[in-house]
């Protein structure tokens, strides 16, 4: 399963173990001169990189993270994951919660911790994880 939740399209729900081919984000630009606000075009050779740290310590150690090179350019870039890449952490038989980010050239957070707080992933068990 993946999910992202609809009311404020940045919190993630996905199983743990499950690939992910199809999450796609955009990067908004405010132009102060025009009042507008019109989508970053990711170029060639731009680095993207998907990084996930534990919601405690989040200023500590990365628990995964793997970068994108664009090679053609984009208004919305497509993060995959293979099922082996989304077995991070601890193996839990409840809901874990941890933090992310989506960053641009190492240098610019698209998505991550600001006003409305972090951007969370809720990671589930695989069925066969889970005790009864």
């Amino acid at each position: 399963m993946l999910a992202v939740d609809p009311e404020d399209n940045v919190t993630i729900h996905l199983t743990r173990g499950d690939k992910i081919e199809n999450l796609s984000f955009y990067y908004p630009i405010y132009d102060k001169a025009t009042e507008t606000i019109s989508n970053y075009v990711f170029k060639v050779g731009d680095k993207v990189s998907f990084i996930v740290k534990a919601k405690k310590g989040y200023t500590k150690e990365e628990i995964f993270r793997k970068d994108f090179v664009i090679e053609e350019e984009t208004e919305y870039p497509v993060i995959t994951l293979t099922g082996e890449e989304t077995k991070w952490g601890e193996m839990k038989n409840k809901k874990t919660t941890y933090w992310y980010d989506i960053v641009l050239n190492d240098d610019t957070t698209i998505v991550g911790y600001d006003d409305e707080g972090a951007k969370k992933i809720y990671l589930y068990p695989e069925g066969d994880e889970i005790d009864e």
